[in-house]
């Protein structure tokens, strides 16, 4: 477990990090002093953390390799809960909002995005596509992610019980919306096969974000105060991202 958890951290450190303020103005590259603190579900091999809410409580997902299967999580007040889609191979938490309510997916051959209250789990699913992921949540219980098939997604956004198709601009073979605010801003990524390129929507438009220099950025999570973060290339390979 600790040599492959410092051959990750290794990685990340080369290929990212960055802070992105993107408010009018996405190109403000900005670099803070962060403490860092480990978090390992007891015994996994692996450990993800991919959602936090404002009291702090986080969820992701762990595993006991690197193929899975994956198993969701809840840390607060430094408890472990730990969950499953019913039936599912494996179960990828994605986001948590303040009043507690959990985003995610079923990580199987065919997706299935959920939202659970901690008693019960509800499907989420646009038409008939067969995989819909769900990466990020707002309070309101706004969902944002991707859907469609293991060949080409597209981004969407659902919000009062309605799907909204997002087309970002340019061609793409995957695009998804991974993170959406309190004030209804959406940030995502689109991937022809040669790199990522992430964007900032709001109001009907869409605005570029990309680090300088880089040859790829992707965008994660938007606050309210207009800040995204997520990560860059300046090379090649492409990074290897969840689909």
């Amino acid at each position: 477990m600790t040599s492959l958890r410092r051959c990750a951290f290794a990685l990340a450190l080369l290929l990212c990090v960055s802070l992105v303020h993107a408010q009018e103005d996405v190109a403000d590259v900005r670099t803070v002093n962060i403490t860092f603190t480990t978090i390992d579900v007891p015994g996994a091999s692996l450990t993800s953390v991919n959602g936090i809410n404002t009291a702090g409580d986080m969820v992701g997902w762990y595993a006991n390799s690197t193929s899975g299967p994956y198993h969701a999580f809840q840390l607060s007040g430094g408890n472990f809960t730990f969950f499953d889609y019913p039936g599912a191979v494996s179960t990828l938490a994605t986001a948590i909002n303040d009043s507690g309510l959990i985003a995610g997916f079923e990580g199987d051959l065919f997706d299935k995005g959920f939202v659970y209250d901690g008693v019960t789990f509800t499907l989420v699913r646009q038409g008939q596509s067969s995989r819909t992921i769900i990466y990020g949540m707002n309070n309101a219980g706004d969902l944002v992610g991707g859907s469609g098939t293991p060949s080409t997604t597209k981004a969407f956004a659902l919000r009062n019980g309605q799907f909204q198709v997002i087309n970002f601009p340019g061609y793409a073979v995957y695009a998804y919306a991974t993170g959406i605010n309190n004030l209804g801003r959406i940030v995502g990524w689109s991937d022809s096969g040669s790199g990522g390129q992430a964007y900032l929507y709001a109001q009907g438009k869409f605005k570029s974000v990309a680090v300088p220099g880089a040859t790829q950025t992707l965008a994660w999570s938007i606050n309210d105060d207009g800040v995204i973060v997520g990560y860059y290339g300046t090379g090649s390979p492409p990074f290897l991202v969840l689909r």
